[in-house]
């Protein structure tokens, strides 16, 4: 039986994700404003995924250190706000919000319009629009590109630059 058939359990559930998605877009300011983002010194594979589990700051003597640099501002930012958005359109869904459908809205300028976000309690996220814009990407990114051989930076041929500039 699905835990979360009761609306006591889903509730809490969604309250908890919206609770997340306000941690991650507060993270996500900090690290567009300030361009520092905190991690975990502790085991290597935790410290890479350590930015996404710390929510509460750390005390004097924790192995909680700071990162700050132009990619934080550059990756982990959007990276943190997409986040923030996902976790907060999920616990308002689980919450009996119609918060996905609010944001479709919202996407397509105030009218209805085919959905660019779903979301399922029992598979999730889909994005629809991704299926629409396949055909229209598949065809931008297999398109080439005719240039000279003088303007190729990587030659065609599977002579090497150093083998073609001796040949010359």
């Amino acid at each position: 039986m699905n835990m979360l058939t009761s609306p006591q359990a889903s509730l809490a559930v969604g309250v908890v994700l919206m609770a997340v998605g306000v941690s991650f877009f507060y993270k996500a300011i900090i690290a567009l404003m300030k361009g520092r983002m905190e991690y975990w010194t502790g085991f290597l594979p935790l410290t890479i995924i350590s930015p996404f589990l710390i929510h509460v700051p750390g005390s004097k003597n924790s192995l909680i250190k700071f990162a700050e640099g132009m990619w934080v501002v550059a990756v982990m930012a959007p990276i943190f706000l997409v986040l923030s958005v996902l976790c907060m359109l999920s616990g308002a869904e689980y919450a009996g919000m119609p918060a996905v459908e609010n944001m479709n809205t919202a996407l397509h300028g105030g009218t209805d319009g085919t959905a660019v976000i779903a979301f399922s309690k029992t598979h999730g996220f889909a994005f629809p629009v991704l299926a629409h814009s396949s055909p229209a990407l598949k065809q931008i990114f297999n398109s080439s590109i005719n240039l000279d051989s003088k303007q190729e930076i990587v030659p065609r041929n599977n002579e090497s630059l150093q083998q073609q500039l001796d040949n010359k």
